[in-house]
């Protein structure tokens, strides 16, 4: 990071967040770090998402379209690779970031020439964007990589990677773990210099009934666990013993209970509150909110 101000690329993949689409993209727009682009890939929407992009007129923004629907992996490797910056930033459109989430990140970066990459705190919101709980995150490296064995330590459209400390052939999010690809990346980002989290909120995560991970929890966690094998075998991590018994745990229990008691059960155990959201049926905001279930 050699510029004072360094550029930040935010990228966004979206498919279908029409109703949620412009509050995500302003809460970017207005950030009070100024040096930033978004790049925003539409994944073959066919709600007035593409309607809504055509509309905006900030230079800072690219837009870029699949012809046909890639999934969420795809998208966000197409727009990390339109990237001019450095520090690439994570953000989905259906959530709020901070105003000061990229100012603070990057000072962050920039202080700790480390770090790989940095997260935050998230709020939760529902549908209306009301908060209604909290998820929290560990700040410092050991702690991050004791949990993501059992649990996932940071939240992906909090996510910012500082680029530069990585090789030039690194390779992204891996399009076979799409719902997992997230701990994917940071089992490969711990390669190369340490992750952490801020103490700060970062984001307003919104939950609501279109979540694909609420729809098939065990998906989702079986998916993750296959990712956290991986990690042993093909980049050396190495759990702790009460990571194990805690994935093992993890297992009894998911194969077991019905897919509708995962996230009351989850919640419960994550510390969050109840889960109380509306949404329009017909929505499909899929692409966006895979919900990292960290799991029960």
């Amino acid at each position: 990071m050699k510029s004072h101000n360094p550029l930040v690329s935010v990228v966004m993949p979206v498919r279908n967040t029409g109703i949620f689409l412009m509050e995500a993209i302003s809460s970017i727009l207005s950030q009070t770090y100024k040096n930033i682009e978004l790049i925003i890939v539409n994944d073959a929407s066919t709600d007035e998402t593409s309607k809504i992009l055509s509309s905006l007129k900030d230079k800072r923004v690219r837009i870029f379209k699949n012809k046909k629907r890639l999934g969420v992996t795809a998208a966000a490797n197409i727009a990390i690779s339109k990237a001019n910056g450095k520090l690439i930033a994570r953000m989905d459109g259906d959530d709020i970031a901070s105003l000061n989430r990229i100012e603070k990140q990057v000072k962050f970066l920039k202080n700790h020439k480390n770090v790989v990459a940095v997260g935050g705190q998230c709020q939760l919101i529902n549908a209306e964007g009301q908060v209604f709980g909290s998820k929290t995150f560990p700040q410092t490296y050991s702690k991050i990589k004791k949990m993501i064995f059992s649990s996932v330590p940071l939240q992906q459209p909090t996510l910012m990677v500082d680029s530069s400390r990585l090789p030039k052939n690194f390779v992204w999010y891996d399009e076979d773990y799409s719902s997992a690809e997230e701990l994917e990346l940071l089992f490969k980002l711990f390669e190369f210099g340490e992750v952490r989290n801020l103490r700060d909120v970062l984001l307003k995560y919104r939950i609501h009934n279109a979540n694909t991970s609420l729809n098939n929890p065990k998906k989702t966690f079986f998916l993750t666990l296959k990712t956290r094998f991986l990690a042993i075998s093909k980049y050396g991590y190495r759990p702790t013993f009460g990571g194990v018994i805690t994935t093992i745990a993890q297992l009894l229990i998911i194969s077991l209970i019905p897919n509708t008691w995962i996230y009351p059960i989850y919640s419960v155990v994550r510390g969050m509150h109840k889960l109380d959201v509306k949404i329009n049926p017909d929505a499909d905001v899929s692409l966006q909110k895979t919900f990292e279930l960290d799991q029960v």
